[in-house]
């Protein structure tokens, strides 16, 4: 049985009311399960399928809005950690010369780190002189109105994919040893330039422990330089199950709508190279939204059967999305015996809801397990995703999003 026939007897026989059907979404995964990189020809096919199974739950209107992105994230963050590690071997060096010269170098390696993760992290677009790194892709979305619109929830995910050499497990460790190494190591030439000062202190061990511990550092951090961005993963549970969920979400509330909760169902695309959907998306209709009764959900790698994973904060210093959202999510999976955790991401891992949490709204991160291994890769197929996975954020979703709007008829 294909979707329309699922969407055609679920109309028919008149249990809608009941449940969303993970049938659906289900089928909408395996329709998107292969390899769709932006600016490739799975990114048209992609965008036609969302367009159709948004038509055939009968929403007339389907908002497109396109917006430019670019590869400069990704071939800027294979080079970043270069100069860094190149930074790390000239402190060792310095520090076999001249303890003045050492702190000159730490202030150095400071303010350069500092230029570089600015530069990663920027919310600005940056175009490449190469113009097939730079793309025109688009977010697509469905609205529906209710009857007193107290609220806004937008249900998120984004639909496109990408692989990678190494799998995100592997890319977040890297991430992690060679910032914090860096900042170790930074803390430790400094201990000791100044020990060397006052006490005129010179250890030839400790000055090659420093280099030699540098220089390893420096070598995982340019692994880095071999993670190339591809299109080679099927990206079945990163991120096609989010879209499944969210069209088949859009489907059941317009079955089943809501009293007080106005409802954007949006399908974010370029989250892979820089979060680019959620950035435009957010940048255009920021002065949309009242920050106080607004509430991004966002999907992003599940489907997973084990464990659903709610990403509380994120980053270093740490950043904290919605606690209203977690304890929401949190209540509802205890109150329907799913299996649910909090989770803190420390980096090396992106998602779309990030800038929006920055804006100052309120959003979460709903995900699942099996997690970060198989991102990324050519394993990211059907194998990841389970009806059961599906089911149970359907569920929790429906639920959370009844009891906002019961919340507001009090």
């Amino acid at each position: 049985m294909n979707v329309q026939e699922l969407n055609t007897k679920i109309r028919d026989e008149g249990f809608s009311d009941k449940k969303p059907n993970e049938d659906i979404a289900y089928q909408i995964t395996e329709k998107l399960a292969f390899p769709r990189l932006v600016g490739s020809k799975g990114e048209k096919k992609a965008i036609q399928i969302i367009l159709d199974e948004f038509k055939k739950v009968e929403y007339n209107t389907i908002h497109r809005e396109s917006f430019k992105t670019s590869f400069y994230n990704w071939i800027f963050l294979r080079y970043a950690f270069i100069p860094i590690g190149i930074g790390l071997i000239l402190l060792a060096v310095s520090f076999f010369i001249n303890s003045w010269l050492t702190l000159g170098f730490i202030a150095l390696n400071i303010f350069m780190a500092s230029k570089i993760l600015g530069l990663a992290t920027t919310d600005k677009i940056h175009l490449l002189k190469d113009r097939e790194k730079n793309y025109d892709t688009e977010n697509i979305y469905v609205d529906l109105k209710s009857k007193n619109a107290k609220a806004t929830i937008i249900f998120m995910g984004h639909w496109d994919s990408k692989s990678q050499t190494f799998p995100s497990s592997i890319r977040i460790i890297i991430s992690l040893i060679t910032l914090l190494s860096f900042f170790i190591m930074l803390l430790i030439y400094l201990i000791f330039a100044i020990i060397e000062l006052i006490f005129s202190f010179n250890n030839s061990i400790a000055d090659f422990v420093l280099l030699y511990s540098s220089i390893t550092f420096a070598i995982i951090a340019n692994l880095n330089y071999f993670n190339k961005t591809g299109n080679n993963s099927p990206g079945a549970y990163d991120n096609a199950a989010a879209v499944g969920v969210i069209i088949e979400l859009a489907r059941y509330f317009k079955e089943n709508p809501l009293e007080n909760i106005d409802l954007i169902c949006l399908c974010t695309s370029s989250e892979e190279l820089n979060l680019g959907g959620a950035k435009d998306f957010i940048k255009n209709h920021k002065h949309d939204f009242d920050k106080k009764s607004t509430y991004f959900i966002n999907f992003d790698l599940i489907g997973g059967k084990e464990l659903i994973k709610v990403v509380t904060s994120y980053g270093i210093p740490r950043k904290e999305s919605s606690k209203k959202l977690n304890d929401l999510f949190l209540t509802s999976a205890k109150e329907l015996n799913i299996k649910a955790n909090k989770t803190y991401l420390i980096t090396g891992a992106w998602s779309d809801y990030m800038p929006i949490v920055q804006e100052g709204f309120e959003a979460c991160w709903i995900g699942s397990q099996p997690g970060l291994k198989y991102v990324h890769t050519k394993k990211d197929d059907m194998n990841l995703v389970s009806k059961q996975g599906i089911r149970n954020i359907l569920l929790l979703c429906v639920d959370v999003v009844n009891k906002i709007n019961d919340e507001l008829n009090l």
